[in-house]
């Protein structure tokens, strides 16, 4: 009995030190897309400003689709209020934006989170805690999680978008927190032959 605690308490404890390795809130439900697939055309909820919608090239509220947003090259970062990994991650997010628009990218690359499980009210809370400077989406329901894979947060998928076809490519996945902006965005630029 004691030996099956020990083991126990070492395979506990040897997960929990890779999603600390990591630096994500995972599950074993987690079944993300894999690159070169088809993402659905989420439908993406919540109130965004209008300088925001501009900045997409959409007209009105939300509800709207993914293959809306007037971009090449879409960024969508899974994340969670409440998890402390995208609480710590917030001001490289910041930073990758500025990246974004600081090389001239902004047209055609766009950064957008999704707050899974979290309400219009949760995200606004986020987004002023952390003075977020992108779009971000609610997902109080898990609609768009489970549609996208209920990965765990923070979760980042670049896309490459298609508008011709109407389609949404999966051109980079990372679990966890960013090493740099700088080297993420490089590496989500050469996946999508450079957002251009």
């Amino acid at each position: 009995m004691p030996t099956r605690i020990i083991f126990t308490f070492l395979f506990l404890s040897l997960f929990a030190g890779s999603a600390l390795a990591m630096e994500a809130t995972d599950s074993a439900a987690s079944h993300p897309l894999p690159v070169g697939s088809t993402m659905p055309d989420l439908l993406l909820r919540g109130e965004l400003n209008p300088k925001h919608l501009g900045h997409l090239g959409l007209k009105g509220p939300a509800p709207r689709h993914l293959s809306e947003i007037k971009a090449k090259t879409v960024i969508l970062v899974a994340f969670s209020m409440y998890c402390p990994h995208c609480q710590r991650e917030a001001p490289a997010l910041n930073e990758l934006n500025a990246l974004i628009a600081s090389r001239d990218l902004s047209d055609d690359v766009k950064l957008i989170g999704v707050g899974i499980g979290n309400s219009d009210f949760e995200v606004q809370v986020f987004r002023d805690k952390y003075a977020i400077t992108f779009p971000l989406f609610s997902d109080p329901d898990f609609r768009v999680n489970k549609e996208i894979g209920e990965v765990g947060t923070p979760f980042f998928y670049v896309l490459a978008l298609n508008p011709a076809k109407k389609e949404v490519r999966v051109a980079k996945t990372l679990l966890g927190r960013m090493k740099s902006a700088e080297t993420f965005l490089a590496q989500a630029l050469k996946a999508c032959d450079g957002g251009k």
